[in-house]
């Protein structure tokens, strides 16, 4: 039986620009998945104003929470106290008990005016406008309460998806996926380079149509032209799937990236303006930016 560890690490003072440096250098030694659990803000406490959720602000610190086997830890244990540093370790032993620890926190959340995220196993009943994204969490991937997925949902809300030919470079948990479905588009195809990361989409995307999942090197081989083309990655990989939108974005399509850290945010749009599109809207939240881009 596989046992995972939690590397548990709180920062005072987390600098926005290390997060991605930590987390890259994290998923280099093994890591198989992390969770950020970040102070709500006070418009986030007014927007769920004790509807959605029951939660207390107090967390004063941002925690990351890493998920590594036990062999893959103690193979690289020594690279990964220089970067971490003081921390915590707790052990799970399989995907189940991970699962009934991971319930403490899941709860349902409503990052805008449409879309509600569910966890597979809470009811819920679904008020007028309201569309219900209900997902499995993995080890591997996240819930939808960072702000890189939150505010990609926030601008999806905005957008007409009816009958649109969609990617979601990616996808990891397939909150996007779903949320695009729930839309109306027409066609999704779900990307991703990890295996285990197709294997949690078609899961949590079971009873959904006309969905098709490929494990890809971003859209390597495709030559499909998509009318919107969703990536909540890093800024660097959203720098190379710039260099696809001409093959495979239709005109007026859009492209809507997330995951950006702000002092990555300039180069990575000078990028997407470089092959033909215009910058309609971006969110920064928490150091982090979303935006939508229409190519002209």
């Amino acid at each position: 039986m596989k046992k995972y560890l939690i590397l548990i690490k709180k920062f005072d003072n987390f600098n926005k620009e290390a997060h991605e440096v930590i987390i890259d250098k994290l998923y280099d030694l093994g890591v198989e998945g992390i969770e950020i659990k970040t102070p709500w803000t006070k418009k986030e406490l007014e927007q769920v104003n004790g509807d959605y959720l029951d939660i207390k602000n107090d967390f004063e610190e941002t925690t990351i929470n890493a998920y590594i086997l036990e062999d893959d830890y103690y193979k690289y244990k020594m690279d990964i106290d220089k970067i971490l540093g003081k921390y915590e370790i707790t052990g799970v032993e399989d995907k189940e008990k991970w699962l009934l620890a991971y319930q403490k926190y899941f709860k349902i959340t409503k990052p805008g005016n449409k879309f509600v995220i569910v966890p597979a196993w809470l009811d819920y009943t679904a008020k007028k406008g309201e569309l219900i994204i209900k997902i499995e969490p993995s080890i591997a991937f996240g819930t939808g309460s960072h702000p890189t997925t939150k505010n990609v949902l926030l601008l999806m809300e905005e957008i007409d998806f009816l009958n649109k030919r969609v990617v979601d470079v990616g996808a990891g948990s397939g909150i996007l996926s779903i949320g695009s479905f729930l839309l109306g588009a027409k066609e999704i195809l779900v990307i991703d380079n990890d295996e285990d990361a197709i294997k949690v989409s078609k899961e949590n995307l079971e009873y959904y149509k006309n969905i098709t999942f490929k494990v890809n090197n971003l859209l390597d081989g495709i030559s499909i032209k998509f009318d919107i083309i969703i990536a909540n990655i890093v800024a660097d990989v959203i720098k190379l799937l710039a260099e696809y939108l001409d093959d495979n974005l239709n005109d007026k399509g859009i492209f809507l990236v997330s995951g950006i850290i702000d002092t990555k945010w300039s180069e990575v749009k000078d990028k997407i303006l470089s092959k033909g599109l215009k910058l309609e809207k971006q969110i920064e939240e928490n150091g982090w930016i979303t935006a939508k881009f229409i190519k002209e």
